[in-house]
């Protein structure tokens, strides 16, 4: 009896039986599932432009083209995943809306979700995401809209020495200048010694560092804070509060809260005190599970007045939130 293989797939005279296709789309599944992202796409890419609606691959091939920042491309292939009759439907429109925020088409955006809301599509359980998802675009519509607004002009550059006999409060007020000029080499390089400096306070050291990333910076320098370092390439950042772990912790601690939404907010607050603080830094050596649990256990410690587990991770929540309350004058 013959096997049935599937239909053999034809494009500019070159025949590809489907046999290869399968093997590249799970060459491609392993790739993504062991997050080599590039090695995803590559093999994903040759079975796209056989068969560009082959439903096992448009999800993960529009992943891995998030996460190696192919955002055009990307938003494409998740464009024909929400038309492709997919029951993942919402994670769908998740996905291509996470990557429109990428591409600055905010009110393409704002008026789907608010769309998505109004005709009540979106479940109970997945709300937050999507007015996670609506707040993140309102802040970055209303940023980009100020600076297009604005003009740039020059200021003038300091020197590393005379920032460092600053406060920490006139610290960021002399960064803050920044964000209406172009920078210059010197003014990049300036920002990289202030980036590595790690005496000075973990949110001029993150402020520093998004000049760096928004200013297109593709080199490394090295982030020190809480007794470590990072080897990081400003540019390849997400900003913070934005990175895929940010947005987990907030879907898990949404999960442990799904029903008091007000000790739910004090949480995903606390997290994203934690993102812009810690910044790059994203809880490196726990799962998401772990840290969405300890910001249960910190919440719960404030109402109730018990102390928290000794733990390396809730010390280093307790420490990072704390920072907020520091004078900074």
């Amino acid at each position: 009896m013959r096997h049935r293989y599937g239909r053999i797939l034809k494009k500019d005279n070159v025949v590809v039986f489907p046999g290869s296709m399968e093997q590249l789309i799970e060459k491609g599944l392993d790739a993504v599932e062991d997050t080599e992202y590039a090695e995803a796409v590559a093999a994903f890419k040759q079975v796209y432009r056989f068969d560009p609606d082959n439903a096992r691959l448009l999800a993960p091939y529009a992943v891995a083209l998030y996460e190696t920042k192919d955002f055009e491309k990307a938003k494409e292939v998740a464009a024909k995943l929400l038309h492709s009759g997919t029951t993942e439907y919402l994670d769908a429109m998740e996905l291509y809306l996470a990557i429109s925020i990428q591409l600055q088409h905010y009110e393409e955006v704002e008026m789907t979700i608010d769309a998505l809301l109004d005709e009540d599509i979106v479940p109970p359980d997945m709300k937050k995401k999507f007015k996670y998802l609506q707040d993140l675009n309102e802040r970055l519509s209303s940023r980009y809209s100020r600076e297009d607004e604005e003009p740039r002009v020059l200021v003038d550059v300091f020197t590393f020495e005379e920032f460092m006999g600053k406060t920490t409060e006139i610290q960021q007020e002399m960064l803050a200048a920044f964000e209406k000029c172009e920078l210059d080499a010197a003014t990049k390089k300036l920002l990289c010694h202030i980036v590595e400096e790690e005496e000075l306070h973990p949110m001029v050291i993150s402020y520093a560092l998004v000049l760096l990333r928004d200013a297109g910076y593709d080199e490394g320098v090295i982030v020190p804070k809480f007794g470590i370092a990072k080897l990081v390439i400003p540019v390849e950042l997400e900003l913070p509060g934005q990175d895929d772990r940010s947005i987990e912790v907030v879907d898990n601690i949404s999960k442990l809260y799904e029903k008091d939404p007000s000790r739910m907010q004090l949480a995903i607050d606390a997290s994203q005190r934690y993102a812009i603080f810690a910044y790059p830094f994203t809880w490196e050596g726990y799962s998401t599970e772990e840290v969405a649990d300890a910001y249960k256990q910190y919440i719960e410690s404030m109402f109730t007045g018990e102390p928290m587990e000794v733990t390396d991770l809730n010390s280093l929540i307790r420490y990072v939130d704390g920072l907020t309350d520091e004078e900074v004058h």
